[in-house]
């Protein structure tokens, strides 16, 4: 195997001098094509830097997580982004390609100017980005012609390329199976209405209500955070004004949080109050009774998100778009 002496030797200069060609430091262009053109022939790659220089590829791909201000951390603080990054190492391994996570912020960083340092500083081959807010795309200009996919581009879905769940699928699946357990006075705890997945379950569920003659009332739609605080005072406002007998909760952890709170109140769970949740999260599975939730197929999304990139830097798709279908999980609590 190769070793930068053995650069160094075929190109005629010092060891100092090539590890300076390939590191990008100052030497004359005609050193630095000679010793570049050597370590191409001989295939050594030193490292990350040098391979870059050498090939023009960084062999590594970046995804990129926009969260917003006043809103729960869902990256940091729960399992539902793990899965995904767990599915996007395992295709990237594949295409012995490194892994790097980033978290920007909508309100506090200029993605405009991120990207743009992104795309030219030439440290990735490509970005997934995961948008999760309903927000002006302003950045789009910094990332085209580069290889990028979103998951669920929101409402861009015909102009990116894009990966998503079919939330308003599962959200549907989900009234329809608290419907056919005979449940009347049903409610919602839904997410932020300004974070998409949450929008599309929240809206699909009270479709699928009114289609059915239960049309849920104001009062018996409650705001959450996706947090398992949220889900346990959305519990104890809905059972102080409407007593319901089933509660649709947007993810898997206001659900453990309603969960929680019917129990120290004493509600038996089924009998008199279901609980639903969404995403399949370990915890969903850890709940006593388990919970009856929607999976996500995280791991699936994450694998589809880095296949799609993979496809735009090696075929130069553009406007891909993939659906996957979520899977009702019928457990115990519904």
């Amino acid at each position: 195997m190769a070793n930068l002496k053995d650069v160094a030797r075929l190109a005629g200069v010092s060891v100092a001098t090539a590890s300076q060609a390939l590191n990008g430091k100052y030497v004359n262009e005609k050193t630095r094509e000679k010793v570049m053109k050597i370590a191409s022939e001989l295939k050594y790659f030193p490292n990350k830097s040098g391979r870059t220089l050498i090939t023009g590829k960084a062999s590594a791909i970046t995804l990129v997580v926009i969260n917003a201000l006043g809103h729960a951390d869902i990256v940091h603080g729960s399992t539902f982004f793990y899965h995904i990054i767990q599915g996007v190492i395992e295709v990237a391994e594949q295409h012995e390609h490194s892994f790097m996570l980033d978290v920007r912020n909508w309100e506090n960083d200029d993605l405009s100017a991120y990207f743009t340092r992104k795309v030219n500083d030439r440290s990735t081959d490509g970005i997934i980005v995961i948008p999760q807010f309903i927000r002006p795309y302003d950045f789009i200009e910094a990332i085209e012609g580069f290889p990028v996919v979103f998951l669920n581009a929101c409402n861009n879905r015909d102009k990116l390329n894009t990966v998503y769940v079919d939330h308003e699928k599962g959200a549907a699946m989900m009234a329809e199976h608290i419907l056919s357990k005979g449940h009347e006075n049903i409610a919602i705890i839904h997410g932020p209405e300004d974070h998409f997945d949450g929008l599309q379950r929240k809206q699909a569920f009270l479709k699928i209500m009114e289609t059915a003659g239960r049309k849920i009332p104001e009062e018996r739609q409650v705001h959450g955070d996706y947090t398992i605080e949220s889900g346990y005072q959305g519990a104890k406002a809905l059972l102080d004004c409407c007593k319901p007998d089933a509660i649709f909760c947007a993810n898997d952890y206001m659900a453990a949080g309603a969960m929680r709170y019917l129990k120290e109140q004493g509600v038996d769970i089924p009998g008199e109050v279901a609980i639903a949740g969404y995403d399949n999260v370990e915890l969903s599975s850890a709940v006593y009774p388990m919970m009856t939730t929607i999976d996500g197929r995280m791991h699936d999304l994450g694998k589809a998100l880095a296949e799609n990139l993979f496809l735009a830097m090696e075929a130069g798709h553009s406007s891909l778009n993939i659906r996957l279908v979520p899977e009702l999980l019928d457990r115990e609590t519904v």
